[in-house]
């Protein structure tokens, strides 16, 4: 083995050892029954671990020009340029799903985005036969074919699509984010497309996965921040970036045409389910509302768990009926889920909400004051209407 290829597979195998290495971290703490930002980027780097690893077999088996070698290239390069269709399209998913947590994305908008992916597999698998992507030597040697280009210009369309979702919800944000988040996003495809162009400019020169793997890391290592605005249970944001939020949102209220909405859901006889069930069902009770609020918010609600039992929704509506809406379809998921018999106890939200236009003065304490009152004389009615 020349000098030159023990340092080329060195070097993937750095790449392989640094993804595996995220992979691990990243699903000891995911909870897999949720398909969050977290199963996306685990999507992500198992495709880079084998696009990487799929390199390394076509590297080696080269000038092996038996039909048992020849097949397992063909095996690997089109596990190689298919993955690397995944792996741009999963970049999409991340964006959304990390700049709107609790977006549920329609089935047409998945379709649509798969379109790319599609065709680009298509020529794939095909090209085995036809040599549209790539082509072998009788001594196993790879060669690029005529449409080459085709992977190349579809990992463009995911990464200008989804800079325009980055730039659009930069200039027009609905949550309090560090810098720091728009600046990975942004120099997230950079590596890649760099690395990309000058792997189609200089022939034999492979380092476009290395590039990704290094996106990945600084990925990584954002997502390791943001774990501090998290509350661990639920992964929901937690009581600091709450704060955060509603600075950011009462710091731009006297430009917004919109009523701020702040609702405190505080969960009714917490206590009762951990003293009947234990405090592991009572975990599993606040991550079923967590859930709940998740599913029923809208796309630019913030969603926190404020602390204990207690949830918090801050959002814009155009008036109190709108506010009164927002809250009535969480309710009525909350009778959804009871009527479901899926858990021995039974969900009960008790909400307040304070409502604050650009003409009102006001302070962090003071509209979370109001709605906790509110609140609270909701949570007596309940309990006058039980007794």
């Amino acid at each position: 083995m020349s000098l030159t290829m023990t340092e080329y597979i060195e070097v993937n195998l750095i790449g392989i050892i640094m993804l595996l290495t995220m992979m691990l971290y990243t699903g000891r703490r995911w909870d897999w029954k949720q398909w969050d930002e977290s199963g996306t980027f685990i999507i992500m780097a198992a495709s880079n671990t084998i696009i990487l690893f799929a390199d390394i077999v076509i590297y080696l088996l080269r000038g092996h020009g038996s039909p048992e070698m020849m097949t397992l290239t063909h095996i690997a390069c089109v596990v190689y340029f298919f993955l690397g269709g995944v792996f741009c399209y999963e970049w999409v998913r991340y964006v959304f799903k990390r700049l709107y947590p609790l977006r549920q994305a329609p089935k047409r908008e998945h379709w649509i985005l798969q379109v790319p992916v599609a065709v680009n597999s298509l020529v794939i698998l095909a090209s085995p036969a036809t040599g549209w992507i790539y082509s072998l030597s009788d001594a196993n040697v790879y060669h690029r074919g005529p449409l080459i280009w085709l992977p190349f210009i579809i990992g463009m369309f995911y990464w200008i699509f989804s800079t325009a979702i980055i730039l659009g919800e930069y200039r027009h944000s609905t949550q309090s984010r560090e810098p720091g988040v728009y600046r990975t996003l942004f120099a997230f495809p950079l590596f890649f497309i760099t690395g990309n162009l000058l792997q189609m400019r200089f022939y034999g020169l492979s380092i476009t996965w290395v590039c990704a793997a290094v996106s990945m890391v600084t990925l990584f290592m954002e997502r390791q921040k943001d774990q501090l605005s998290r509350d661990i249970l639920t992964g929901l944001f937690n009581r600091r970036q709450t704060g955060n939020q509603l600075a950011w949102e009462l710091g731009r209220l006297p430009a917004s045409q919109d009523y701020l909405m702040v609702a405190i859901l505080d969960v009714d006889h917490f206590k009762d389910i951990n003293d009947r069930f234990g405090h592991l069902m009572g975990d599993q009770a606040l991550i079923q509302v967590a859930r709940l609020l998740g599913d029923n918010a809208r796309r630019s609600d913030f969603v926190s768990r404020f602390g204990g039992d207690e949830f918090l929704l801050v959002g814009h509506v155009k008036d109190e009926d709108e506010a009164r809406q927002v809250l009535r379809k969480i309710g009525e998921a909350v009778d959804t889920f009871n009527g479901t018999g899926q858990a021995p106890y039974t969900l009960s939200l008790s909400m307040g909400y304070a409502l604050r236009s650009a003409r009102d003065k006001t302070t962090v304490d003071a509209i979370l004051d109001e709605a906790d009152k509110k609140m609270y004389l909701n949570k007596d009615r309940i309990r006058g209407c039980r007794r």
